[in-house]
């Protein structure tokens, strides 16, 4: 009976500094993140877009299309 409790006891006794360890882990973990500088990356913007403007080509076109039929 008592090499029961003193089992259990030595169980629960083991897991409380793995629990801890654990636990300080997490929180290391946590704090790295939260400071590290994060590095801005260098972005070279270019003056010519590689997409067109779709509504301004379109408006271009009814225009013209309205001006061929007066014509």
């Amino acid at each position: 009976m008592s090499v029961n409790i003193i089992r259990t006891t030595l169980g629960v006794l083991m897991l409380i500094p793995v629990f801890l360890l654990i636990l300080w882990m997490r929180k290391k973990k946590a704090l790295r993140s939260t400071t590290e500088a994060h590095e801005p990356e260098d972005i070279e913007l270019d003056s010519i877009p590689e997409y067109e403007n779709i509504s301004h080509t379109a408006a271009k076109r009814e225009d013209t299309e309205e001006q061929g039929d007066m014509v």
